[in-house]
């Protein structure tokens, strides 16, 4: 009886060992082709695209932009505030990555959390960034992405959906970051 109940045991173990290499291997096998890359910045790439709600964020400007007017894009949308010194040491690393990619089918879509318009403003202008910066003053944007924390950041598809996210900073202006935000661009 010992002799069966430990061959069971084996014979369990075995299967659970060869279905957890099967799902592994095909898990790696369906990974989409951006996930590596992406994993490397310190993303967290979703299982599958996340559908997105379509929203409107006022500019620094005063004027409205839409999510769903970047269809067709990639959108690295990243939650910031002025007074937060890991947005502010991750900004020029955006605005070189921007720079770079700006005449692809690439956009940046910066949104303020919890700050006035006119703080913004004048914080962008001093610091001279000239990436697609927004406002969220009530901070609900933010909240709905679970921005609970910042910087946090998505990337978006050219469908608007999410397909990674990360809390905290990156290096978005290294050599292997413009190279993938370009390939996803192109694709």
């Amino acid at each position: 009886m010992k002799h069966r109940m430990k061959s069971r045991f084996v014979l369990i173990a075995v299967l659970c060992l060869s279905s957890t290499a099967f799902f592994a291997q095909n898990t790696a096998q369906t990974k989409p082709w951006y996930s590596d890359g992406l994993e490397k910045l310190g993303f967290t790439v979703f299982p599958k695209p996340q559908a997105v709600d379509d929203f409107i964020v006022r500019t620094v400007d005063g004027s409205f932009a839409r999510l769903s007017g970047q269809k067709g894009k990639i959108v690295l949308l990243n939650f910031w505030a002025t007074w937060c010194p890991p947005c502010r040491a991750e900004m020029p690393a955006i605005e070189k990555l921007w720079a770079k990619t700006k005449d692809k089918a690439f956009t940046v879509m910066g949104v303020s959390v919890g700050e006035e318009p006119g703080t913004v403003k004048d914080f962008v202008a001093r610091e001279k960034y000239t990436y697609p910066l927004f406002v969220d003053p009530s901070g609900d944007l933010g909240s709905t992405f679970g921005a609970r924390s910042i910087p946090t950041t998505y990337v978006l598809d050219k469908t608007g959906q999410a397909i990674a996210g990360k809390v905290g900073g990156a290096p978005y202006d290294s050599a292997e970051a413009i190279a993938l935000f370009g390939e996803l661009a192109s694709r």
